[in-house]
């Protein structure tokens, strides 16, 4: 079995989809990732990879990633083509067993958890 881990950054907002099929949730992210090294030009090249999760993972990616926030992704790989553009060559994306958020949580969020944490506080 092939498993592959994809380093990158969100380049979208996550949007959280339901399969019609079996009424789970899924999701598909893009990550950007640049390569160590530039082209003869001294052009920066930057690799981008799509994500395919499902279920409780797309649930928990919908809530805590952000657009620019950067994530580890681990999965098989999986083909895809596409049927109303038979010219176009086949490509891939990740099924994602496994995503790490590697990014801070936002500021905002850290903020808004300690002030209702001392809300909670008071209260009691």
């Amino acid at each position: 079995m092939l498993k592959i881990t994809a380093i990158g950054n969100l380049t979208h907002e996550v949007e959280l989809k339901m399969n019609e099929a079996t009424g789970k949730p899924y999701a598909i992210l893009r990550i950007a990732s640049d390569r160590r090294y530039k082209d003869k030009d001294g052009n920066k090249l930057t690799d981008y990879i799509s994500i395919k999760v499902r279920g409780p993972l797309a649930e928990r990616c919908a809530a805590f990633a952000w657009k620019g926030c950067k994530l580890a992704a681990t999965g098989d790989f999986e083909t895809i083509t596409f049927a109303d553009d038979p010219q176009r060559q086949p490509g891939f994306l990740i099924k994602a067993s496994d995503v790490e958020f590697l990014s801070p949580r936002k500021a905002e969020e850290t903020a808004q958890e300690l002030e209702d944490e001392s809300v909670r506080e008071v209260a009691a």
